[in-house]
């Protein structure tokens, strides 16, 4: 998690202008960003700086300064208190990383070397099965010398292989260290054994989408809203860094504690859709939520996590996806053919954002995140707030405790929390490479 964020007034670099920024302590370096969808403007890394103190600046109120060797950063924080407040967070991190690197150079390794922490599945206590999936399973798990529980995600190499799903793991991994936002689920470590690989990440207690729905049936309109809402900034940040989600659905859309979501499962995202014109073809997906092109074979963009969204928004308000069958084939081609029919309940601001999402020609698709969040489905609410969590959640899971299971699937819980491992792997010297520079530790885990 973040060590400090919050809105600061930055000067600029060539041109002296002063512009507010969503800002976000974390790790090793401080991010200032647009404050609209969270975009990276730049990276100031904490290592490089050398002081951080109250600026003289007469004309400017609340001002501090972040010196580097490249340049001095002046920032205006909302009052004295925050000001002192983003001063002291940024020395105690900047303290705390030269500690790092000096108990580092002593035991005989570089700062964010393997040497430094070696992570390896005798580090967790295995506490109960969380989720289940075609790639493996995900374990509570407890971190024996710090008593932090997470949750492990664990993939078969063998099937990895088999499957043809390298590319995808690798993009998983990728995506899921470089990504800071909200939210997005936040990696931790990753590493690996012989026959297996562990992602390592936040455990998120108050239950998957999937799990809520299936016990309500349909969410409220403001209960839906408010879902909404956080999906489109989430949506709208991974589309601003090039990423495609391709599997929104509410089994990947988890509730934290305090009633938030988080975007989880980037097994088959996409990276490296820049532009409108950069497209893709690959065939995946969950069916029901799956957008006419991709059923058509035809290359697509970030268009159809637009349709996915409107899916997901339209499951929330009525119960079942819009072109649902048990029929999978029948479903198929319900969703190329069939009209969009919207059971009474479905407000008309409602209807009208669902129209713009579940249109079948993508060009004609609503997939500007900017102007969906302008429709009148979203009047009112406060765009910023919602990236910041300070819109009250309409619904708070009953959790207990960061161990807390109650809000997991009981069929997840029955099973035994237990790795085999596979005599059957024998994967030769040079698949093995397919997984090298797999061990990822973040650093942000040495700040706390």
């Amino acid at each position: 998690m973040a060590d400090k964020q919050g809105f600061l007034v930055k000067e600029g670099g060539n041109i002296k202008t002063w512009k507010k920024r969503w800002c976000v302590l974390k790790a090793n370096s401080l991010f200032y960003c647009k404050k609209q969808n969270g975009t990276e403007l730049g990276i100031i890394h904490l290592a490089n700086v050398k002081l951080v103190r109250q600026s003289s600046r007469k004309n400017k109120k609340h001002c501090f300064e972040v010196w580097t060797p490249e340049r001095t950063y002046y920032m205006c924080a909302p009052s004295d208190v925050e000001r002192d407040s983003w001063i002291e967070t940024i020395t105690t991190a900047k303290k705390a990383l030269e500690a790092r690197k000096t108990q580092a150079t002593a035991n005989g390794a570089s700062p964010g070397s393997p040497q430094e922490e070696k992570i390896t599945i005798k580090d967790f206590d295995l506490l109960n099965v969380v989720g289940k999936g075609s790639f493996g399973k995900v374990m509570q798990v407890r971190k024996k010398d710090t008593g932090k529980i997470y949750a492990m995600k664990v993939l078969n190499k063998k099937t990895i292989i088999e499957r043809n799903e390298l590319a995808h793991t690798q993009a998983e991994k990728n995506i899921l260290q470089k990504l800071i936002h909200p939210f997005l689920v936040n990696l931790v470590y990753a590493f690996q054994t012989e026959d297996k690989l562990y992602f390592i990440m936040d455990y998120i207690n108050g239950g998957e989408l999937f799990f809520h729905l299936q016990k309500e049936e349909k969410f409220s309109d403001d209960r839906v809203r408010f879902y909404c809402a956080e999906i489109v900034c989430g949506l709208e940040y991974l589309h601003a860094k090039a990423v495609l989600y391709r599997d929104l659905k509410p089994e990947n859309i988890l509730l934290t504690e305090d009633g938030h979501i988080c975007m989880t499962d980037f097994g088959i995202s996409k990276e490296g859709l820049a532009t409108e014109n950069d497209k893709t073809v690959t065939f995946c997906g969950t069916p029901e939520y799956l957008a006419p092109e991709i059923l058509q074979g035809k290359s697509y963009g970030k268009a159809v996590d637009w349709w996915s969204f409107g899916t997901l928004m339209f499951e929330m308000l009525t119960g079942l996806p819009p072109f649902y069958s048990q029929d999978v084939q029948e479903m198929y081609n319900k969703i190329m053919n069939d009209k969009l029919v919207f059971p009474p309940h479905v407000s008309a601001d409602a209807r009208s954002l669902l129209t713009g999402l579940l249109e079948r020609v993508p060009e004609k698709r609503l997939q500007d995140a900017k102007i969906i969040k302008a429709h009148p489905y979203f009047k009112g609410l406060d765009w910023d707030a919602i990236v910041r969590k300070e819109v009250e959640p309409p619904f708070i899971p009953n959790v207990k405790g960061k161990s807390d299971t109650s809000q997991v699937d009981a069929e997840f819980l029955a099973e035994t929390p237990k790795l085999s491992v596979d005599k059957d792997c024998n994967l030769s010297q040079t698949l093995q490479q397919n997984f090298a520079g797999f061990t990822f530790v973040n650093p942000s885990e040495h700040l706390q």
